[in-house]
């Protein structure tokens, strides 16, 4: 795992530090029983974690220290990849990039009220995110090259940008998106007004990036710093499952 500092709307243009992980660790969470995780997200509110996993091809919760595991799904998945979530509204959302029907659902952070959000004109979801400042739910597709949003209740689809080259992983922060991309093994930045590309970090090893996530100053929702900086300092974490 490694991060990088990004002060907005520039990228770090090298490495600020390495995150060395444990070679033996204190637990696994989530605990084990997984075949290929590919997607994780956090609800910093209910102190949750949700993944999927498309070997099981099933959705998955638990609480942070790995207790009160459970199924949500594990119908109707045929390759579930990407998964965020809206701890405010209590909304999840995952892509499933099924060759045959790639599609976009959504549910309650419980499982219930599951529904298919985006079905149409879209290739390979690979990457997901939800705005909680803009109330959007974003992604990126390497099949159809775009970079789009829409509102959690499917109305208001937009593209962003339509030139993408292969997104893996996307985030949204502050004025920008920050996506993984294997063409160029590195994480681009979008404007999120114009779509225009507006910078791009290349580590020295280049290698496929999997999973970026970005840590805000306080937690959306949650209690805001009393004097918030006029910039935000975005630390942004590369991460695999694999």
């Amino acid at each position: 795992m490694s991060c990088f500092g990004v002060l907005r709307p520039h990228l770090a243009v090298s490495l600020a530090q390495e995150l060395h992980v444990p070679s033996q660790p204190t637990g696994s969470v989530p605990p084990a029983g997984l075949i290929s995780p590919e997607g994780l997200a956090v609800d910093h509110l209910r102190r949750a974690i949700f993944w999927t996993d498309s070997g099981l091809d099933k959705i998955e919760r638990a609480r942070l220290d790995g207790s009160e595991r459970r199924v949500l799904f594990d119908t109707e998945l045929v390759n579930p990849r990407a998964i965020a979530v809206d701890p405010v509204r209590g909304n999840l959302y995952w892509t499933d990039w099924n060759r045959e029907a790639p599609k976009i659902e959504t549910s309650t952070v419980n499982g219930a009220n599951r529904r298919v959000l985006v079905n149409k004109d879209i290739g390979l979801p690979n990457g997901l995110t939800f705005d909680p400042f803009s109330k959007l739910l974003c992604w990126a597709d390497a099949g159809t090259k775009h970079l789009e949003c829409t509102f959690p209740d499917g109305t208001g689809r937009r593209v962003v940008q339509n030139n993408l080259n292969y997104p893996f992983s996307i985030i949204s922060y502050a004025n920008h998106f920050y996506h993984t991309d294997w063409r160029r093994d590195g994480v681009i930045a979008i404007d999120k007004e114009t779509g225009s590309f507006t910078d791009e970090y290349l580590p020295e090893q280049r290698s496929h990036l999997y999973g970026i996530t970005a840590v805000y100053p306080y937690c959306p929702g949650g209690k805001a710093q009393e004097n918030p900086p006029p910039r935000y300092y975005l630390t942004a974490f590369i991460y695999s499952t694999r």
